[in-house]
């Protein structure tokens, strides 16, 4: 599905990230968990073709998604942490604007825009400005306009930071449901409490698909699946079983300077 080679991002001669190399099989969810400016949303914006690398490639279902951009793009689902453009169109106009963009049959429109208003609760946002929507309520519209051209990569960057408690759960509930039938997920996050909401890590199944990858000191610093991270933690620690903490214990170790 998603596979990174030897990927530099150099801005303005500034080296940002470097040697990226790694995978992401269909189906799969990868985490990529680093700190504040570690470069997780430049990642994200690599992978939705928004930036080019400044050397390496990345292909998605085996196109390089710089060379092959009409076929790529529609695979693709971006979920940024928020938007501050289209402020003075109003959620219906939005997704209409989007449905079109998408190439949505004309008869099959309506239909799709109501199912993702239903599906992402906002039906009595449909002609309220974005200007004027909380960021939790920016969040559900970018959630319904992804889901109007239902994208087998979805790049989702921060997802949680700007919801109340309750629009955690949804949302947290709402990627269980992207894994469960069938979704590539690849979510940025700098919040390791984001990863137990995001993964069940007591069920085997789910962690053997779950890949995590942390960012640090400008490159992946560690990349493989939460089972292997966690049976390579006992092995490491002598540990029986693991404390409910063992993940904040590996990412210092992992990031320990």
């Amino acid at each position: 599905m998603l596979d990174v080679q030897n990927v530099c991002i150099s801005i303005d001669r500034k080296l940002i990230l470097t040697d990226l190399s790694f995978q992401v099989s269909t189906g799969e969810t990868c985490i990529i968990l680093g700190k504040n400016g570690s470069g997780k949303s430049l990642l994200l914006n690599l992978f939705a073709s928004m930036i080019k690398p400044t050397s390496g490639t990345v292909t998605i279902n085996g196109l390089n998604v710089f060379t092959n951009l009409d076929e790529v793009r529609p695979q693709i689902g971006f979920i940024p942490t928020d938007f501050d453009v289209y402020s003075d169109l109003t959620t219906i106009d939005y997704l209409n604007f989007f449905s079109k963009a998408y190439k949505l049959d004309k008869t099959e429109r309506k239909g799709a825009i109501e199912a993702v208003i239903e599906l992402m609760d906002i039906q009595d946002l449909r002609h309220t400005l974005i200007g004027r929507l909380s960021k939790g309520e920016r969040h559900r519209l970018l959630y319904a306009k992804t889901f109007l051209h239902d994208p087998v990569l979805w790049l989702i960057d921060d997802p949680l930071s700007t919801l109340d408690p309750q629009g955690k759960l949804e949302v947290a509930e709402l990627l269980n449901e992207l894994k469960d039938i069938g979704k590539t997920l690849v979510i940025a996050t700098n919040q390791l409490d984001d990863v137990y909401r995001f993964c069940n890590l007591n069920d085997v199944n789910s962690s053997k698909t779950t890949l995590l990858g942390i960012l640090h000191d400008n490159t992946i610093a560690f990349f493989n699946t939460l089972h292997h991270i966690q049976e390579q933690f006992k092995k490491q620690n002598n540990y029986e079983t693991l404390n409910a903490n063992w993940l904040y214990e590996f990412y210092l170790e992992v990031t320990r300077e």
